[in-house]
């Protein structure tokens, strides 16, 4: 009797190019997420081994250790929320600002608070050290960026010229005299300490969340909306425009040597770009909207910090670490059974006769194969398969619609049974690759329980929520044909101007409608679900 033939459950991949910087991205360990109680304001990494992470959240800063993703030592001298804890190049001290303007210098080995610094009159939320020498800049919230001497705490200058909060801020690696600092009156401004004036100016055309310079310090980028916009410090042109988020950018971070620019977003991506080209190399997804990222030297860990639901989420992800693969080595000794007997060898004009190796049939295909239809369907309305593989789920739904099947196997069904399967349908009618044989699945639904649904409020409800999915549908296919109407014209006025210019006095030719218009699935949803049949009073 021939063997049971196996359904195909094909799984329609990504057709993106998996590029060497796919691969390095995605050499990621599984990320260890901490949950905090408060939302994460700034991630600093030690440029030094061990490589320390200082996590600023509500009124502590946590030192958690690179490897073990523990908290190693926690500043709590805040009587309010801190902000911005920052590593000396060193990596000996720490600098945060606080929610009072206070800003604290500790001795984090220790746990030491050696000084503090006051005179900011708002919040202070970014906070930076003067290289090679022991004065540190502060930005705050009164629209002022102030220069202190960490010898005696006293403010060396005052830089005075933003008209909003400066929320982001930093000192040029290449001078110790130049500071940027980026503003909400949406400004990005360069300054001479030894002037105490702004050198330079530039409108970066939305609230400035971060500012990053490049160690030359000839070009800086700032973060603000959702654009990246990169900058020529010299002349203060525009040097590029990135806008691959839909939501505010709320941080930016160097990766591979200044090799590799990262944005994260209120939109939960974090962004990878190539600084040579400013394209897209990689996208890393999060589960939560990310306020702040850091990444350590050699890309050995990735921090990124969330917020979800009013609490702060940590997330650490370590690079893998390839460990040599050795063999064991074979027993030189050997045992009666590996003896090859003379009688066994292979003589000529012998020939041999394989196995028959049945392949293991999935519990569907079982199913399948004894023409039980509904525990086939129960089988792949599971979570762990209809969620994770749902391919394999409508793959079934046609091969039952095939053997003409389907309505045996809904049938009979009561209502938490059906609430699993509407709730399927529910979440991928709109897929374009799932939408017709789910639309067959709930024609058959509609045909076994249409004269059940006044005894069954919420099979009612489950087919309003699916009429509000189609409707969504629906007003999103008028948008794409309206959009594609609109590019219709102008290619069209585009390719008349071309014409004219060109001095011919053709006609201009028209691209064909049938490759621009969507089609629309007004007339199959409306036969899908009928409007009069869910209403109920």
């Amino acid at each position: 009797m021939a063997s049971f033939k196996r359904i195909e459950t094909r799984s329609f991949k990504n057709t993106a190019k998996a590029t060497a910087d796919t691969q390095y991205w995605k050499n990621l360990e599984f990320p260890v997420t901490i949950k905090e109680f408060t939302s994460i304001d700034s991630i600093d990494i030690s440029p030094v081994e061990p490589h320390y992470i200082a996590v600023t959240s509500g009124p502590k800063v946590d030192v958690y250790h690179q490897q073990t993703a523990q908290v190693w030592r926690s500043l709590t001298r805040f009587k309010r929320l801190a902000y911005g804890g920052k590593f000396r190049k060193d990596g000996q001290l720490i600098l945060a600002g606080s929610e009072d303007g206070a800003v604290k210098l500790f001795n984090h080995r220790q746990k030491q608070l050696l000084r503090m610094f006051k005179g900011h009159n708002g919040p202070t939320h970014r906070v930076d050290f003067i290289h090679q020498t022991p004065q540190v800049v502060t930005f705050s919230d009164d629209k002022t960026a102030n220069l202190w001497d960490i010898g005696d705490e006293k403010k060396l200058c005052t830089l005075s010229g933003h008209t909003d909060f400066i929320r982001a801020g930093m000192v040029s690696p290449a001078s110790e005299q130049i500071i940027l600092s980026g503003s909400y009156d949406h400004t990005v401004k360069l300054w001479d300490t030894r002037t105490g004036t702004s050198i330079l100016s530039v409108d970066h055309g939305a609230p400035v969340e971060s500012i990053l310079c490049y160690p030359s310090g000839g070009v800086f980028v700032s973060a603000g909306g959702n654009e990246v916009r990169v900058w020529d410090a010299v002349g203060g042109k525009i040097l590029s425009k990135l806008c691959q988020h839909h939501k505010t950018i709320t941080s930016l971070a160097f990766a591979t040597d200044k090799k590799r620019l990262l944005s994260g977003s209120l939109d939960s991506h974090v962004k990878i770009y190539d600084v040579s080209t400013y394209t897209v190399v990689h996208s890393l997804d999060f589960p939560a909207p990310v306020l702040c990222m850091g990444v350590a030297p050699k890309d050995s860990t990735l921090v990124v910090g969330m917020i979800s639901g009013g609490s702060g989420l940590i997330s650490f992800q370590h690079r893998r670490t390839e460990t040599a693969k050795t063999r064991p080595e074979k027993d030189k000794t050997k045992k009666a059974r590996d003896i090859v007997i003379e009688d066994t060898r292979m003589r000529v004009g012998d020939h041999v006769v394989n196995a028959d190796e049945r392949a293991a049939l999935s519990e569907y295909d079982i199913h399948l194969r004894k023409y039980q239809y509904s525990k086939a369907l129960d089988a792949v309305l599971l979570p762990y398969v209809c969620r994770v593989k749902p391919h394999v789920t409508v793959n079934v739904m046609r091969e039952l619609i095939k053997r003409k099947g389907l309505k045996t196997a809904i049938a009979g069904r009561d209502a938490k049974e059906l609430t699993r399967l509407m709730e399927f349908i529910k979440r991928n009618i709109r897929h374009p690759l799932y939408k017709q044989p789910l639309m067959d699945v709930v024609h058959a639904l509609i045909d076994v329980y249409e004269d059940s649904l006044d005894e069954s409020p919420a099979l009612v409800k489950h087919f309003r929520n699916l009429r509000s999915e189609i409707h969504i549908e629906m007003e999103l296919t008028r948008e794409h044909a309206s959009l594609m109407g609109v590019l219709q014209m102008f290619l069209t006025v585009s390719n008349t101007d071309d014409i004219n210019t060109a001095g011919n006095t053709k006609e201009p030719m028209l691209l064909p409608q049938g490759n621009l218009a969507m089609p629309s699935p007004a007339k199959s949803v409306e036969k899908a679900i009928p409007m009069d049949l869910v209403e109920v009073n």
